[in-house]
């Protein structure tokens, strides 16, 4: 994952109206930065979100950077719907090309719609 002050901000999303929420993103045990456009995944056993990993079902896409504890959770503003361009979204490490495209077309199913611009 990239720091915030060592990234410069892609603009991921496209013109399509999205629908946004406040989520709950639970902690890993330490300090993590997750970046305006990192994909989400619901850990359904705690109902808690956290960075896309494949054990997880895609769920929407980080509207605001956040800086999660290393204890305790907390909010930040995701989309739920919208139009993105797949190539500017942030994933974790370790998420490969093929668990990216079953996480799209999970997010496809959600009302995220991820192609190029």
């Amino acid at each position: 994952m990239q720091e915030l002050g060592s990234y410069q901000r892609k603009a991921f999303i496209k013109d399509h109206p999205p629908v946004l929420a406040r989520l709950l993103i639970g902690s890993t045990g330490s300090e993590s930065t997750l970046l305006a456009g990192s994909v989400l995944g619901l850990k359904t056993a705690d109902g808690k979100h956290y960075a896309y990993v494949a054990a997880n079902q895609a769920a929407a896409i980080l509207a605001e950077d956040v800086i999660v504890p290393a204890t305790g959770d907390i909010y930040g503003l995701a989309y739920l719907h919208a139009a993105v361009v797949a190539s500017e979204l942030i994933w974790a490490d370790g998420v490969s090309a093929t668990e990216q495209e079953t996480a799209l077309a999970a997010l496809r199913g959600q009302g995220i719609y991820a192609n190029e611009a």
